[in-house]
């Protein structure tokens, strides 16, 4: 564990701050809640002995510090993966396993039903404490915390139903449960962090643990008129921050954010000494700025692609790190640099792109390690990881990416890395997604669209089909065939009554909305160019598959111009696998309508729904099958306003009596 030695060559108060510290913390390894929570109140005080300085002179606070960066550690706490003694770890798909770094051999170690998001670990000593968070509604309502060991013995439930940090709904206006976004262990305390609150537990000697108040935590040391580092768009250029408790493991201090003039600060734990961060930044910090942490180092994104950089000893000031020629998106790094990802556009319409990830070592030197000509075929960052998409450990680079075998986790020897990326010999580690729908089904795509003189309503619509190795396989196919039929024909009723509506009002949309920037072009183009702002879409997936049932959604979307949005709507169709027929929530439970109107009413109320339940066991597109229950779907506008969106209640089947076949 790291020691640090504390300067005295500070102002006055902060002698005065740093000798009444000292005395306060003596025994303070002891980590009790009193203890914690007396500190807060202490260091409050010295906070507010500091207010006015802090506030009123931030470019003079650097002279004040007391702060050092810390030897280059890795902490790979709250990433996509997690290394450890020769293996890697991740929480994707539902499974929470690990992998050997030579081989790729997984070990599992836990296996959810519904997916998971890879950050809820966090790794201590030789224990893995994890959250399952069931697919039920309302959303978050119910997390459970486990904890096992690094081999997977020893799965042990610690909570069974995780407090979440916010509430579903007030006032009878629906609020979403708020998801944890982190967790990390300081001392013997687990956080479950979500932006700037958490909810917290002691880690008992004998492995069990208790709920504490966030107060009797680091938290409570926050003072008056700070709060710590959220994702918010206040705060946007601190997000990529470490966590509270991962700055005061790995360094001895942490970070908070004034409230009134949105400046970073640094705080140390040991004496209260506080410094602004940000002295000698522009007054205004944007969403668009970035500014990352390293164990020694301070870097700033300002404009035009200049990265800056400081040292955290209160002697440096900011300097020009590196200028770049491009956009440069922050990975992460490591002792030997810092990562970013490119992309570089084509110079004409023809010409492909460029998609690169760059390391840009300390002393400035920038190396192409991979790099991918054309439409790159790297998946979107996985939802909430933004900006975490590769990684380097040891002799590899990991990378996020959506090939035919599914989205997931893959890498390449560095080596290697400078190859194209069609032609290098990646190795899959872990999928996050898999689309299992493809080895049983394919997709007809069907489009229309304004061509020469002939105007249409642009429209396409995308056609599943089974493959057909069984009867129940023909038989599904069937019943599709007539509901595309279906279809089709309100797609041709639609194209009627939009080409009679567009000949009476193509020209005045032309002279309200483009006339001005296109005077030059001939009026057949003009009305292609018109037709072609609205369209019309169905498509239809497969949303649930296991051995005995088939879940297939058709979805559509409409939007006719100049409409302020377009309308979208879901039906579901539940089929038996294996005798093909289309099934009905009252086919799967042996409870009455009653019955299930009255378990619907009641997770709608929880959900901050006072209606929608009555007729629902006899309105069969409403109705779906997930991994953990019964789902229930409305579209927009039948429980709420557009801006809240169709609702998909999911109830656990525990609250059903299930049929036995």
């Amino acid at each position: 564990m790291w020691k640090k030695t504390v300067r005295w060559s500070i102002v006055c108060a902060m002698v005065l701050t740093a000798i009444l510290a000292a005395f306060f913390w003596k025994g303070a390894d002891s980590a009790s809640a009193e203890l914690v929570t007396g500190q807060g109140k202490f260091l409050c005080k010295v906070w507010n002995m500091q207010e006015s300085i802090l506030l009123n002179d931030f470019h003079n606070m650097s002279e004040c510090s007391s702060f050092s960066g810390v030897p280059y550690f890795r902490d790979d706490t709250g990433k996509l993966l997690q290394e450890d003694d020769g293996y890697i770890y991740g929480y994707w798909g539902g499974v929470l396993a690990r992998y050997d770094a030579d081989t790729l051999e997984r070990e599992v170690q836990y296996e959810a039903l519904s997916e998971q998001d890879g950050r809820l670990f966090c790794m201590d000593e030789e224990y893995i404490y994890f959250l399952d968070v069931p697919d039920i509604s309302p959303y978050g309502k119910k997390s459970i915390l486990y904890r096992v060991k690094k081999d997977g013995t020893e799965l042990t439930l610690l909570d069974e139903n995780v407090p979440d940090a916010g509430t579903y709904y007030e006032d009878h206006v629906p609020k979403y449960y708020r998801e944890y976004t982190a967790m990390d262990i300081e001392k013997d305390i687990l956080y479950l962090i979500h932006d700037d609150t958490a909810a917290c537990y002691r880690i008992k000697p004998e492995g069990d643990v208790e709920r504490i108040d966030v107060e009797d935590t680091l938290y409570g040391m926050i003072p008056e008129g700070f709060h710590v580092l959220d994702t918010s768009s206040h705060h946007g250029a601190y997000w990529r921050f470490p966590s509270l408790p991962y700055c005061a493991e790995n360094y001895g201090y942490f970070f908070v954010c004034s409230e009134e003039h949105d400046r970073l600060f640094r705080v140390d734990m040991e004496s209260g000494a506080m410094e602004n961060m940000t002295a000698g930044l522009p007054e205004k910090i944007s969403y668009d700025n970035c500014m990352l942490l390293t164990h020694d180092s301070l870097f700033f994104k300002a404009e035009n692609n200049i990265w800056l950089w400081r040292g955290l000893e209160k002697e440096s000031e900011w300097e020009t790190w590196y200028e770049s020629d491009r956009a440069l998106i922050f990975c992460n790094y490591d002792e030997n640099g810092m990562y970013f990802e490119t992309w570089m556009e084509g110079e004409t319409e023809d010409q492909p792109g460029v998609w690169s990830l760059y390391r840009i070592t300390w002393e400035g030197e920038r190396t192409c390690l991979f790099s991918m000509e054309g439409e790159h075929y790297f998946s979107e960052h996985p939802e909430g990881f933004y900006g975490n998409r590769f990684y380097v450990f040891g002799d590899y680079l990991y990378y996020c990416a959506a090939p035919e075998q599914g989205e997931g986790i893959y890498r390449l020897p560095l080596a290697e890395a400078k190859q194209n990326a069609d032609t290098a010999q990646s190795q899959l580690v872990c999928l996050y997604y898999e689309d299992k729908a493809k080895e049983i089904s394919y997709i007809e795509s069907v489009k229309t669209e304004p061509e020469g003189d002939l105007i249409v309503l642009p429209t396409q619509f995308d056609k599943l089909y089974l493959y057909e190795q069984t009867s129940a396989d023909r038989k599904i196919n069937a019943f599709l065939d007539k509901v595309y039929r279906e279809c089709e024909e309100e797609l041709t009723e639609d194209n009627e009554v939009f080409c009679q509506d567009f000949e009476t009002e193509w020209e005045r949309l032309w002279e309200n909305w483009f006339s001005e920037k296109n005077p030059d072009m001939e009026e057949q183009e003009r009305k292609r160019f018109i037709a072609e702002q609205s369209n019309e879409e169905i498509s239809i997936s497969i949303s649930y598959l296991n051995e005995a049932y088939l879940v297939v959604v058709l979805s559509g979307y409409n939007y006719w111009f100049p409409g302020a949005h377009g309308i979208y709507w879901n039906d579901f169709y539940v089929f038996d696998r294996r005798s093909g027929e289309r099934i009905t929530i009252l086919d799967f439970v042996d409870n009455t309508e009653e019955e299930v109107e009255e378990i619907v009413s009641t997770y709608l109320e929880l959900c901050g729904f006072s209606s929608g339940a009555e007729g629902i066991a006899q309105e069969t597109e409403r109705f779906y099958l997930t991994a953990e229950g019964i789902g229930i779907h409305y579209d927009v506008y039948e429980l709420a306003d557009y801006a809240s969106g169709a609702q998909y209640i999911t109830i656990p089947y525990a609250e059903f009596r299930i049929k036995e076949e």
